[in-house]
């Protein structure tokens, strides 16, 4: 069966001892967790998104002791704009994040390409300079980087998406599949996307949207989000029953394909929003029988 998972991220700066036992009354084991929601280790400060200064014992600790695991590591270096102008020191990071995610148990690296390709087309040579050295120590230690789909760079399309993994040619080089991304991108999510990328997923993000329409229509300004790429309008994040993608078409080919790895809620609004949601997102996917 497929797991629920939680992005530590939607709770920004936010440390263990408050997350575990958010996720606790969630109802969530498994974590998607950030270096940005991880003490210090003393050392010099790297990155709010790096994990070399950060407390690792201390969060396996902490994870463990709530009979929790972390399913997946998330990067964000690729939304830094710091940490992609020296291709040196990213990819020294990634590598450790890489070997983190191992330290921690967790079979997967989500990753952002953003800061590295910010325009229409896949710069392929670019991020294998950035993302080579990481794919190799994943198949050393058995974990899978898998690149999100993000509105605002060249990983926007599926086609996009399929020519940057397939230029790395590695077992333990996947995408993360983000349909509402997609779909802010003005691309066919579900079924397409699914279908054109499907042996390519290693890992899932859920969350829905729709267009936004002031007023009646989208009474909450707190779930706005930004302009869509490829056509006119504006994205309003909801809660994953709610929006224009098929997420209950989605899962379900998910567990009928065999995928039995996290589906992480990241709802994008403010934090008291946040929760509110995710309890009724729990509850939803929990109804489909799919998840443990």
């Amino acid at each position: 069966m497929m797991k629920i998972g939680l992005n530590t991220n939607t709770f920004p700066g936010e440390t263990l001892d408050v997350l575990i036992p958010l996720a606790k009354d969630f109802g969530i084991r498994h974590l998607e967790l950030w270096g940005s929601n991880l003490e210090p280790n003393g050392k010099e400060s790297v990155n709010f998104y790096a994990f070399s200064d950060k407390n690792l014992r201390k969060a396996k600790e902490q994870v463990e002791a709530a009979g929790m695991t972390v399913g997946a590591l998330s990067s964000g270096l690729g939304l830094d704009t710091q940490m992609t102008s020296d291709p040196e020191l990213f990819s020294q990071e990634l590598v450790t994040t890489v070997e983190a995610a191992a330290f921690f148990g967790a079979k997967v690296v989500n990753h952002y390409s953003d800061k590295i390709q910010p325009g229409l087309t896949p710069e392929i040579e670019r991020l294998h300079q950035y993302f080579d050295a990481a794919v190799k120590r994943a198949e050393e230690l058995g974990v899978i980087l898998a690149l999100e789909n993000e509105a605002g760079d060249a990983s926007r399309t599926p086609e996009n998406m399929l020519k940057i993994v397939e230029s790395f040619d590695s077992p333990n080089f996947k995408t993360n599949f983000d349909a509402t991304n997609y779909y802010h991108a003005s691309c066919e999510a579900f079924p397409y996307a699914y279908e054109l990328l499907q042996k390519h997923i290693a890992y899932v993000h859920i969350k829905n949207g729709r267009l936004y329409r002031p007023g009646g229509f989208c009474p909450d300004t707190k779930w706005f989000g930004g302009a869509m790429t490829c056509e006119p309008g504006t994205i309003y994040y909801c809660e994953a029953k709610d929006g224009v993608v098929n997420i209950d078409g989605l899962v379900h080919r998910l567990a009928q394909d065999g995928y039995q790895g996290m589906c992480t809620l990241e709802p994008h609004t403010t934090r008291e929003n946040a929760i509110r949601a995710i309890h009724g997102e729990v509850r939803y996917l929990r109804a489909t029988d799919l998840f443990e």
